[in-house]
């Protein structure tokens, strides 16, 4: 049995590349845009602090539950949106929706996955804990068809991707798309845009995928395409549920977002699949947390999160709560459903044991004070 999160990457990696049906996956998977600075940053960030554990402080019980939007979770990781994991099985999504509610945590649904929300609240515990993610689409009413559906659905929060004007050309290598990238989307049918190009799509009769998804066109228009604050005022005014920015990586569009009125910010660099060169989202937590210090926007994080020590190191500089995304579909490619389980519960255990050797037995007792920079460290020459 695999015992870590980078086991189980290497064991999925070897289990699609065995089979050609699926192999793109893990093209898909792993794409990062322009050189890979932004991705390769956000795993190396973490490796830049350091722990200051706290002695002879260990307690033999360590609860790892927290609230987000003031609903309990049993610990501060979640599951982030995901699209492609459809390749592997129809219901993929509701496998991330189910293990997460085993785990006692979120999962954030993506409006671009295989599942319109409908369909996928049928297939996970109703007394789980989601949140609907968006864009502020060019048709309105798509992005309102997502908020009813979330709505009726008992969903907690809408997630608002923010980062994504226009999609990365290269489609995740600068020398041009990968087979894998468009493989995964002309398979991807989008369940939850119901108006392209000012029509209601009719589902029986509009061609193939490939046609949704072609540059420029349908689909491709609908989930790439120009927002302001004005249309997130607009979502504002059609719901009551709590909103959460995701794709923000500067003070300043922190302060903006607080002062909106958001309920919570999402740190996020898109997976280092939009624009590269974008700070890791560990780098830039610190400074986000303290641009919206003194109101109640709640601060979370994704991004290069594969350890328990990921874990704690984020919380530690200020975050909430973190998400994860390759890892799930690592777990998935793997073991399918039993596979999320593992990744959700090696993350679990080793969040366990960090707290145990940092001295702190709840979360709240984890913060600045746990770690430190290593440009902090006097200099050895």
């Amino acid at each position: 049995m695999a015992l870590t999160v980078d086991e189980i990457k290497r064991l999925a990696e070897e289990k699609l590349l065995r089979d050609e049906k699926v192999a793109g996956l893990w093209d898909y998977i792993q794409i990062a845009t322009g050189d890979r600075q932004t991705y390769d940053e956000s795993l190396r960030a973490f490796k830049r602090w350091r722990f200051q554990p706290r002695i002879l402080s260990a307690r033999p019980m360590i609860s790892k539950w927290t609230t987000v939007l003031g609903e309990p979770i049993s610990m501060p990781i979640g599951i982030a949106p995901i699209i492609g994991s459809a390749v592997l099985h129809a219901d993929a999504e509701a496998t991330f929706g189910r293990a997460a509610s085993r785990a006692g945590t979120l999962m954030i649904l993506s409006s671009v996955g295989n599942l319109p929300i409908e369909t996928f609240i049928e297939k996970v515990p109703r007394d789980g804990h989601y949140w609907a993610q968006t864009y502020l689409f060019k048709d309105r009413r798509n992005t309102l068809h997502i908020v009813r559906n979330a709505e009726r659905a008992g969903f907690k929060a809408i997630v608002v991707t923010v980062d994504s004007p226009v999609e990365h050309k290269s489609g995740g290598s600068r020398n041009g798309p990968t087979k894998g990238y468009h493989d995964i989307l002309f398979k991807t049918p989008v369940a939850n845009i119901r108006f392209m190009d000012g029509q209601k799509r009719d589902f029986s009769n509009e061609g193939t995928l490939t046609e949704l998804w072609a540059d420029g066109v349908a689909c491709h228009k609908e989930s790439f395409c120009s927002a302001n604050w004005d249309e997130l005022a607009w979502l504002k005014s059609q719901t009551k549920l709590a909103i959460v920015l995701k794709g923000v990586v500067s003070a300043e569009s922190a302060r903006q977002a607080a002062s909106f009125g958001v309920a919570g910010i999402l740190v996020s660099a898109h997976g280092g699949r939009q624009l590269d060169g974008v700070p890791a989202p560990l780098d830039v937590l610190p400074e986000i947390v303290h641009a919206v210090k003194g109101t109640n926007v709640e601060i979370y994080m994704d991004g290069g999160v594969r350890t328990g020590n990921d874990v704690v190191k984020a919380l530690a500089l200020g975050a909430r709560a973190v998400f994860i995304g390759r890892p799930s579909l690592y777990g998935l490619a793997y073991n399918g459903e039993e596979g999320v389980d593992q990744v959700l519960n090696i993350l679990k255990k080793e969040l366990s044991i960090t707290m145990a050797l940092c001295g702190c037995s709840t979360i709240n007792e984890i913060d600045r004070s746990v770690v430190k920079h290593e440009t902090e460290f006097p200099s050895k020459l």
